[in-house]
């Protein structure tokens, strides 16, 4: 039987032709995202959006491109993915979609992107370098199997009316044919682990399988917290989980036992004596996996929040931050001599738009100015062109000639009940630099400003906050957050008219796992939940007075 060693060390080396590639290109960003738009606009000709817009097939370069076509946003294309939910062909391009990726955003609505072989190849196009960069920067990270996840677990799948299936079945859908007999033989928690109906009952068996492999070598997540809230269930479940490992069974909660009679589970009981050890000596990281080389998450824009909690079980193991994907393209992706991610130059055609000049031209990858902020424009093979995905980036830097780009956070992210316009930069900023003052000591690990509608009073916004300071303490903290908040035009206008009420306080105990809850219910998928300063949807008050502060 091949070691994972040599699997990975053959996974390496399938690598290399794309990774070439993509270092070539770093060199040339400008004729390569022309020939990026070359082929997008072949695979978007005589279709409905491309006979929207007069003389399209006659679209050469990129300004005309520009000129011709309008930006769009998830509304604006809303018609056409209805379109082709229902089976409508050659909608946006001329290829089949394979299935739809739903996507949730801050304020709680889901969309659905859909996905063909050509977007497909273009995200492949930045994990194949990302994957062979990750293999021979860091060695360590092939000695062992890993638990990767490039989708998150306690998804729910279904089809639409025309009959596309809604969701990937397993993380390997993201990768090439080839690739996935080889993948699948390297990951330490099945695939199947996808498709057990709750997200409790998914970290259950995930963590079985993760405790149950020594030799785990790397732990890829997407939200810092999400880290944070697997080990937490560990350590709440762990005696039960030691019981199981020793009986070769395994006994989710609450449910999921068709998807658990597929599976096999042996009995492990050295590794139960080591999960027993590990949590009466405070569940380090290390005593469970001695081989952990790498530690991969979100570290950029709210996330960089959550990466401390998440460290705090693994002291001693590299973090590396991601890059920014979204699930309608690559947008960066981490390289270990880049000073920042690096723009997937090779995957789609990119267009920058100025906060600060909106009115202006959009700029191109190779025009971009280090040090400034832009807003990101995505046109790519699954047939989504001049896309407006909301996210803010800074340029870090160039590597060779092609940008570092760090993520900021949304652009989008305003809250606006009455016209106050209050931006979640703004809100950032704010908490970052009142609460470690007027609470004394750290930013709390969970903090959150959400509007509330109160009956027989104007709307106002709330301050979550998970702490243990007095209730004094906490009605500082929402009289200095309005002090501040009002320093801004609009919402003090808002104020003063009588339209909005002042903020209040409210203590909320297991935040981040409450607030993970809730963004479910609402439409978003585990490990795609993002941390936020400001939440756009009301109801928190409600939902974190239900919870309380039992475990399930």
């Amino acid at each position: 039987m091949l070691t994972s060693r040599r699997l990975l060390s053959g996974l390496m080396a399938a690598q290399a032709p794309a990774a070439f590639l993509f270092h070539r290109a770093l060199q040339r960003p400008e004729e390569t995202q022309s020939e990026n738009l070359a082929r997008i606009l072949r695979g978007t000709r005589d279709t409905t959006q491309s006979k929207r817009v007069p003389g399209f097939s006659k679209i050469r370069t990129a300004r005309e491109f520009q000129e011709a076509v309008p930006i769009s946003t998830p509304d604006s294309v809303l018609p056409d993915i209805e379109a082709l939910k229902s089976g409508t062909p050659h909608v946006l391009t001329r290829e089949p979609v394979i299935r739809f990726e739903p996507s949730g955003g801050s304020s709680g609505a889901s969309k659905y992107v859909p996905m063909t072989r050509g977007l497909l190849d273009e995200f492949h196009r930045a994990l194949a370098p990302m994957l062979f960069d990750l293999l021979h920067s860091r060695p360590a990270v092939r000695e062992g199997p890993s638990y990767w996840s490039i989708s998150p677990i306690g998804r729910k799948q279904g089809r639409t009316a025309g009959g596309i299936p809604v969701g990937s079945v397993e993380d390997l859908a993201y990768f090439p044919r080839f690739l996935q007999p080889v993948l699948s033989r390297v990951f330490a928690v099945p695939g199947a682990v996808a498709r057990l109906p709750d997200v409790e009952s998914c970290r259950y068996v995930t963590l079985w399988f993760l405790v149950a492999c020594e030799e785990l070598a790397l732990l890829s997540v997407w939200n810092p917290s999400f880290l944070t809230l697997l080990m937490d269930a560990l350590e709440r479940h762990g005696e039960r989980l030691a019981e199981d490992l020793e009986r070769g069974v395994c006994r989710p909660l609450p449910e999921g036992e068709g998807v658990i009679a597929q599976m096999r589970f042996s009995p492990r009981p050295e590794r139960a004596r080591v999960l027993r050890e590990a949590l009466r000596s405070g569940l380090q990281g290390r005593m469970l996996w001695p081989r952990l080389a790498l530690l991969s998450m979100w570290t950029d824009a709210q996330a960089a929040h959550s990466v401390a909690p998440a460290r705090r079980r693994f002291h001693g193991v590299e973090v590396q931050g991601k890059g920014l994907l979204a699930t309608e393209g690559v947008v960066t992706l981490p390289l270990f001599d880049a000073p920042a991610p690096v723009l997937a130059i090779r995957s789609h055609f990119f267009e920058f738009l100025d906060p600060e000049h909106p009115e202006a031209r959009p700029r191109l990858a190779h025009e971009l100015a280090a040090g400034r902020t832009y807003s990101v424009l995505l046109s790519t093979s699954g047939g989504l062109l001049r896309y407006r995905i909301g996210d803010l980036v800074r340029v870090e830097g160039f590597h060779h000639a092609t940008p570092c780009l760090r993520f900021l956070g949304r652009a989008d992210a305003v809250s606006d009940l009455v016209g106050e316009k209050l931006a979640a930069t703004r809100v950032s900023t704010v908490l970052e630099s009142l609460l470690p003052t007027v609470l004394g000591g750290a930013r709390p690990p969970f903090a959150m400003v959400a509007p509330e509608w109160e009956p027989h009073a104007p709307p106002a916004y709330r301050l979550f906050l998970e702490t243990d300071v007095p209730e004094a303490r906490l009605h500082e903290a929402a009289q200095a957050l309005e002090r501040a908040l009002c320093e801004g035009y609009h919402y003090r206008y808002a104020r003063e008219l009588g339209q909005l009420g002042p903020v209040s306080a409210l203590r909320v105990t297991e935040g981040a796992r409450h607030y993970e809850a809730r963004c479910i219910t609402l439409g978003q998928r585990a490990g795609d939940i993002k941390p936020t300063d400001l939440h756009r949807q009301a109801g928190w008050t409600a939902w974190f007075s239900q919870q309380g502060p039992k475990h399930p």
